[in-house]
């Protein structure tokens, strides 16, 4: 498995269990208590949970590239926007532990996926080409 592979996989995973699942599958009153806000209805946050698995689809696709031996600029560029701004929203917060830690994820994300734009050939080593 690649260096980008393996960074993508973990953002899925993350993703996936930390986000996407529970806003398809939370109550609307739990939601509102984990993002600190009010929706209105829980309608909000299953489309927020839909776009989120969407990302996690186009992902999963830049794997395949990856381990195919081809650089998935797309989805590196997706990425990269997806998650350097909730890592700058989230570390600006500074309200509570929770803020820091998905923006350092959201960070170390980014950042890989920088470093695999920079340095493409070190992010596909191990592909088969």
């Amino acid at each position: 498995m690649t260096p980008l592979s393996m960074l993508l996989l973990v953002k899925i995973c993350v993703t996936g269990i930390f986000v996407t699942a529970p806003f398809l599958t939370l109550p609307g009153r739990r939601l509102d208590a984990v993002v600190s806000a009010e929706a209105g209805s829980v309608r909000f946050y299953r489309l927020y949970g839909v776009a989120m698995l969407a990302l996690l689809v186009a992902y999963g696709f830049g794997i395949a590239e990856a381990q195919a031996g081809r650089m998935p600029w797309g989805v590196i560029a997706m990425g990269i926007v997806s998650n350097g701004v909730p890592a700058v929203l989230f570390l600006n917060d500074r309200g509570s532990r929770q803020s820091t830690l998905f923006g350092a994820f959201f960070a170390f994300i980014s950042v890989g996926l920088v470093a695999a734009a920079l340095f493409p050939d070190s992010a596909r080593l191990g592909a088969r080409a």
